[in-house]
């Protein structure tokens, strides 16, 4: 009798984890995506419109960038995804969207500071 009344209690623990690895309800629907290149934020308004999904960036990320070709049915992350192939920028899924970041966070920075370094 005990085992029958711990039982709920072992399951709804397992549960929990379970819930706070969610994501935004918005990202779960397929879309028919049908875009050419186009500039990445003018790409990653039209995604976030058409979803009702937020994205969150820096606008610095985005300048003079432009984003991969889609003609796919998707869900919004995977077709967010697809249009930043080849833009160094990456991603992931957040509790309200996306956000979406720099692949290789600091690469830019280093650059900078080795080119701007008077030379020997």
């Amino acid at each position: 009798m005990a085992f029958r009344c711990r039982l709920p209690i072992f399951v709804a623990a397992l549960a929990l984890p379970l819930t706070a690895c969610s994501h935004a309800p918005c990202l779960e629907t397929y879309y028919d995506w049908d875009y050419d290149r186009m500039p990445l934020g003018e790409a990653v308004q039209k995604v976030s419109e058409r979803s009702s999904c937020p994205v969150q960036i820096d606008p610095a990320l985005i300048r003079n960038k432009t984003s991969h070709e889609i003609h796919l049915n998707r869900q919004p992350y995977q077709a967010m995804r697809h249009m930043l192939w080849g833009t160094g920028l990456k991603v992931s899924r957040t509790e309200t969207g996306m956000i979406i970041v720099s692949r290789h966070p600091g690469a830019g920075a280093a650059a900078e500071t080795t080119s701007s370094s008077p030379s020997n």
